[in-house]
């Protein structure tokens, strides 16, 4: 459990509610395909909309790369 999942479960009086909304996101490697559950990752989505992207460590390719996260459909 990352730090922000630890923070949230001891802060948050619905935790369970952030925990059930984060693991409706997903992350996506840009250059492999790859995806990964958000929560599973350590990370938090509460209340967002769209998609975002970010520029961080690919588990399955071993670098760097653009990473896309957004909305399980």
């Amino acid at each position: 459990m990352g730090i922000w999942q630890k923070l949230v479960k001891r802060l948050a009086p619905s935790s369970a509610e952030i925990e059930a909304e984060s693991r409706q996101w997903w992350i996506t490697c840009r250059t492999c395909g790859n995806s990964w559950n958000l929560w599973e990752a350590g990370g938090v989505r509460y209340k967002a909309k769209g998609t975002k992207a970010s520029y961080a460590h690919c588990s399955h390719c071993g670098r760097k790369r653009w990473l896309r996260i957004q909305r399980a459909k």
